[in-house]
């Protein structure tokens, strides 16, 4: 489990974390109003490398405005506090979590706009995934939550039960994860990262449609695609067409890049695929730089 440093940085200073912690009455933490993002952070020996931080800090800013939160900081302020965070804490690799939250006690929807913003980055050591650890997966049983009830692309804190629910069902089920389908039966993502499929030299990845979160991960792989040889077709995927696939990946900020051995019947070679290997070594060439 990653353990989150004792300090953070809270509106705009470094404190301790406890200064921090919202009240047990608080608005955020009864209704789940609040957004966030994730950002890795490596050392890279005398410096960090943080991969598109403008992109990670602008997003969690716009996302704020679905819940009509106006963030109180610019992102270069927000980009500062990341920076001098990473400055005040042990040198490592870490997952930033930056949070916009009301903490103040008010437990009803009523009165929202007169509710101060406050914004907090926390970081946890996480070390990058030298093992490449393959995962077991399954359909699971819960369903994507629709873009109709809720804004898929904002990671909205209330969101991530749905996430949440995936996981203990995976877990019942004795296997490391699972793969969520939308409304419509067709495949979405797994509890907190997009997939890949592999068919020879081509690439499929769900389209991104509303139901499906536009990572930064998967819109870097993506866009290194063509550099490696690779094309990547963005399209429905359905269950039904699970055994045509010779590989499958998923890829998250925090997960990196793992390969799937294994969805329900279906069983892939993905750690030793071609195309995957080609993916994995950019993605470790990228976060790697100094």
């Amino acid at each position: 489990m990653f353990e989150v440093d004792q300090l953070v940085w809270y509106n705009g200073k470094i404190v301790p974390r406890e200064q921090a912690d919202p009240s047990v009455a608080s608005y955020s933490l009864h209704l789940g109003i609040g957004v966030f993002d994730g950002i890795r952070a490596f050392w890279n020996g005398d410096r960090y490398y943080i991969h598109a931080l403008d992109a990670h800090i602008e997003r969690l800013r716009r996302n704020a405005t679905t819940l009509e939160m106006e963030v109180p900081y610019s992102t270069e302020e927000l980009k500062v506090g990341v920076w001098e965070l990473l400055g005040k804490i042990p040198q490592a690799d870490y997952y930033l979590r930056p949070l916009v939250y009301r903490s103040q006690p008010q437990i009803f929807i009523k009165d929202r706009n007169q509710m101060a913003v406050d914004v907090v980055v926390l970081a946890a050591i996480a070390p990058r995934n030298q093992v490449v650890k393959p995962l077991r997966c399954h359909i699971s049983p819960i369903e994507r939550v629709s873009h109709r009830a809720m804004p898929i692309s904002a990671k909205i804190c209330g969101t991530y039960v749905n996430s949440y629910l995936v996981r203990l069902a995976a877990e019942a089920s004795g296997v490391d994860e699972g793969i969520m389908l939308d409304r419509s039966g067709k495949i979405a993502e797994a509890a907190a990262a997009n997939l890949f499929f592999i068919q020879g030299e081509t690439v499929v990845t769900p389209a991104l449609t509303p139901d499906i979160f536009p990572g930064i991960t998967r819109a870097t792989l993506i866009e290194v695609a063509p550099s490696l040889g690779i094309e990547v077709i963005e399209r429905d995927i359905y269950p039904q067409e699970l055994g045509r696939f010779e590989a499958v990946f998923s890829c998250g900020t925090l997960s990196e890049i793992k390969p799937v051995v294994q969805i329900d019947e279906y069983q892939y070679n993905s750690l030793d695929n071609g195309v995957f290997r080609k993916f994995l070594d950019k993605y470790r060439e990228i976060m790697q730089r100094f």
